[in-house]
């Protein structure tokens, strides 16, 4: 199956219809694509449409109620959408961005020494060889670099409880830049509970009790991703980033103003679409495939990718919200009569298959082949997700 690139659309055709395919964290990732005059076609999407998050911790349930409606809508028929004014303040993203900008403009030398392969986790710097190495070059090749930070139990700005037993530390930091942990740190905590009133809004569009979710994400697998991209000539074909879709429950991306855009969503229809920078602090927002599961697919884990044609560097923070990493996902919901989407999930807990789906996209790291390989034992999956190795 041919992958999705920034040069051209691949597609598959089957005896049910004709797909385009996409990488999807180590899965085979395929979507239905419908033409004007086939069966089944219906009009997609043309813009990513914006929602006043306003009113997202209103007293009042019915208010949220109403808002999370509107988020329904997005999440079932674009799978993106911008959340506008936020609880998120703007001052804090700018310095967000400032030591952001700091650190890839760091040597390159001081930026691996907090390589992701330090760590447990693959947390810490991706450099553009390291992406290269994963990801192909010629028509394939990707342009970016980045920085990764996430959960951590054994750090106490994160977590005051007991740390688990065999737990290593999941974050590397620069030496070079000792107050870059600040700055993600501070970004990170006002997260965290902005995602989780994000879930109790989808729970309300799901015809759920507003916290029916919270069992399933008390210590969440999340993670911010600080990505760099350079400025590329119009004739370019590489991407910065392929086509994909998020394995998260959904993930929040904040694009900065003075850095253009390049981010483009896959329609229903085949059609890029764009999805640049709107003022403010607006997140650029999408659903993930554990969301489509939970959901029975009523929310759709929608194919993006970026292509930065601005002519100037782009930097953009996605934070990732995903489950506990001892959840066993299924659907929460009865499917919606008339979908297509046929449910996948499995009885092994989620900290095991993002380790496996993470290890595959990073395919020439040292333990991917291994973890690829092995059928490991369900009691086993803690130890691998918390130590990042095999038993």
């Amino acid at each position: 199956m041919a992958s999705l690139t920034a040069q051209e659309t691949v597609y598959s055709t089957t005896d049910d219809g004709k797909y385009v395919t996409f990488r999807a964290g180590g899965k085979p990732g395929k979507r239905l694509i419908r033409q004007p005059g086939e069966p089944g076609w219906v009009e997609s999407f043309d813009r990513i449409p914006i929602i006043d998050f306003t009113n997202i911790n209103h007293p009042n349930i019915e208010v949220r109620r109403k808002l999370a409606n509107e988020l329904a809508d997005a999440a079932e028929n674009v799978g993106f959408w911008y959340a506008a004014n936020t609880p998120v303040d703007e001052t804090l993203v700018a310095k967000t961005f400032a030591a952001l900008e700091k650190f890839f403009s760091l040597p390159n030398e001081q930026k691996s020494e907090a390589s992701w392969m330090k760590t447990p986790g693959a947390r810490g710097y991706e450099s553009f060889a390291d992406v290269a190495a994963n990801e192909g070059s010629g028509n394939d090749a990707t342009l970016r670099e980045s920085f990764i930070m996430g959960d951590d139990l054994t750090d106490p700005k994160q977590y005051s409880g007991p740390v688990p037993e065999g737990m290593k530390t999941q974050n590397i930091w620069p030496a070079a830049m000792p107050e870059l942990k600040q700055a993600l740190d501070d970004y990170y905590s006002v997260l965290i509970p902005f995602a989780r009133s994000i879930l109790h809004l989808f729970c309300l569009a799901l015809g759920l009790e507003e916290n029916a979710l919270d069992k399933s994400h008390k210590n969440p697998m999340a993670a911010l991703r600080a990505l760099h991209y350079p400025p590329q000539d119009a004739n370019e074909s590489a991407a910065g980033f392929l086509a994909h879709a998020d394995f998260s429950s959904f993930t929040l991306v904040l694009q900065g103003a003075k850095y253009g855009s390049g981010l483009e969503v896959l329609n229903m229809n085949g059609q890029w679409i764009s999805a640049p920078y709107v003022p403010g602090a607006t997140f650029t927002c999408n659903v993930g495939d554990y969301l489509q599961t939970l959901s029975s697919g009523r929310f759709v884990s929608t194919v993006h990718r970026v292509v930065n044609k601005s002519g100037s560097e782009r930097y953009s923070l996605p934070f990732f919200f995903s489950p506990d990493p001892d959840a066993v996902l299924k659907p929460v919901v009865n499917k919606k009569q008339g979908s297509e989407f046929e449910t996948e999930y499995s009885e092994e807990p989620i900290g095991k298959q993002f380790m496996r789906r993470l290890m595959f996209a990073r395919r020439f790291h040292p333990t991917a082949k291994r973890l690829a390989e092995l059928q490991i034992p369900d009691k086993d999956w803690k130890y691998e997700y918390i130590t990042g190795s095999l038993p």
